[in-house]
């Protein structure tokens, strides 16, 4: 690859994210701000909440209203900030008085029903039990001694939870830790400062740990798959404004009560908009926000790590898994050739979200091997039933003669293969093969569901932080395509390099 070449991608990229940058900065304005002070006030209104959340089955019941539900809070702001709806229904704190400030909206007022809001466990389970029991005896001490109601005004009644310091609770116990699953991402419920996790449910669980004398691992779970991991025992506790009903209680076991929450219903301050920047300014200030600050540039560097890792150990052992499948499918067994197609048709009728999530929370489940070996392994087979019946096409394609002639000055059946009928496939296989290996790099972005930081999930948990849906996307944007590109390029030059010789 010319060093020339490589400046000029490089230029069009920096040139692309500019453009887009500017574009970005120049929208903005939207709707003037409404005004509601009451739920009754919501009638005609086009109203926003996070999808499967108790505020959307509570506004679904209404016909007066225009409902527009979201995956994560962050869309929910991003709508409002933007103008696509005019009211977002929250919990009261998901986002703090700096926050509101900066993005230019108000809590108009507190909804009227309060909702308990506990740490959740599996049910049918003796050791979950009694670490539910323990952890209620434990919350139960602290709100005799009025130290839970002194915890919660630190971290939820402070106009900057962000800063609010983590206490020394003195040296962390050992033994098989506790884990515990986080839905959330923002101040003061939970939230991570560098590799550590602040707010009021590391607080309470890290006491917890001292009580109990255990360790506790926090990791940060998507809401839409977090029952899932509660219940296949991959996390042993599920926090993150966890609110009891009556329906959650049918499936899962709740800890006695931490605290209580009201909806809030946000919308557009009045004259909200920030001051006026240029470009660079604004950059400047984009580019602090979501990396610099609480070093949020981490989790991009982590999560790209873990997408080039899974991405090409998923092509090296999905490409050795696609040879013995082609091996098996073009042998003259019937059972043998039938097995492998069977396999490849299972493989390409299961979506890959499907697959990889019945691996990781069934299949899979128990082994001891990390989420990533997991994911790594539904890839590999995966890219295994397509790139097999590519190799069965282009060995195919190699005419028979060539065999022949290889046999008949002396070759073996597989020296042969290697040295006359590989090299000719392989020119022919590249163009479709590297196809697949990018869209697997793709599709690697839905490891999130099984609580693996990656891209994506990088990006999710900076726009949980600090709201802005477009330079985190455009970021991972960019670092994709540079990873299908280097990728790529090693393909190109691995074919050239057998080509030669």
């Amino acid at each position: 690859m010319k060093l020339r070449e490589i400046g000029k991608r490089m230029r069009l990229t920096a040139a692309l994210v500019a453009v887009a940058l500017a574009f970005a900065g120049c929208s903005g304005g939207g709707p003037k701000a409404v005004e509601v002070s009451k739920e009754a006030d919501l009638a005609g209104l086009r109203v926003g909440s996070t999808a499967g959340s108790i505020y959307e089955m509570m506004l679904s019941q209404r016909t007066d209203i225009e409902l527009s539900t979201f995956n994560a809070p962050s869309d929910d702001v991003e709508a409002l900030v933007t103008g696509k709806v005019d009211v977002v229904v929250e919990d009261d704190f998901f986002i703090s008085p700096e926050e509101m400030t900066r993005l230019g909206i108000k809590r108009a007022f507190f909804g009227e029903t309060r909702f308990p809001v506990a740490y959740a466990f599996r049910k049918g389970d003796a050791a979950t039990a009694r670490v539910r029991e323990s952890l209620s005896a434990f919350l139960d001490s602290l709100r005799t001694t009025g130290d839970l109601q002194a915890l919660y005004d630190r971290w939820f009644l402070s106009d900057t939870p962000s800063r609010v310091p983590m206490p020394e609770l003195g040296p962390v116990p050992e033994g098989k830790p506790i884990v515990v699953g986080n839905i959330q991402n923002i101040p003061p419920i939970g939230f991570p400062v560098g590799k550590e996790w602040h707010g009021f449910d590391p607080e309470v669980m890290q006491r917890f740990s001292r009580y109990v004398g255990r360790p506790v691992e926090f990791i940060h779970v998507p809401l839409t798959s977090a029952t899932t991991a509660l219940q296949s025992g991959n996390i042993d506790i599920l926090c993150g404004g966890i609110f009891v009903t009556e329906e959650r209680q049918k499936t899962i076991d709740f800890s006695s009560i931490a605290y209580y929450a009201y909806p809030g219903y946000f919308v557009k301050a009045d004259g909200a908009g920030q001051a006026q920047l240029n470009f660079w300014e604004r950059l400047g200030q984009t580019v602090h926000n979501n990396l610099v600050v609480e070093e949020r540039w981490h989790y991009i560097v982590e999560g790209l790590w873990e997408t080039v890792k899974i991405s090409f150990l998923s092509i090296l052992l999905g490409s050795l898994l696609g040879a013995g499948v082609c091996w098996m499918r073009m042998s003259r067994r019937r059972w043998v050739s039938q097995t492998a197609k069977a396999y490849i048709s299972l493989m390409r009728g299961i979506p890959m979200l499907v697959f990889l999530m019945i691996m990781f929370y069934v299949v899979l489940s128990g082994t001891g091997l990390s989420a990533t070996m997991v994911a790594v392994v539904a890839f590999a087979m995966n890219f295994a039933a397509y790139v097999s019946e590519m190799f069965r096409t282009a060995i195919e394609s190699v005419g028979k003669g060539q065999t022949e002639a290889g046999l008949a000055i002396g070759f073996t059946r597989w020296q042969t293969f290697f040295y006359i009928v590989a090299p000719q496939a392989l020119r022919s296989v590249m163009p479709v093969y590297k196809g697949e290996a990018v869209s697997l790099v793709k599709n690697t972005s839905i490891v999130g569901y099984i609580a693996i930081q990656d891209l994506t999930r990088a990006s999710d948990m900076i726009r949980n932080r600090t709201f802005d849906a477009f330079f985190p996307l455009l970021l991972v944007t960019v670092l994709y395509f540079l990873i299908a590109w280097v990728l790529g390029k090693l393909l190109d030059l691995t074919v050239k390099k057998n080509i030669k010789k």
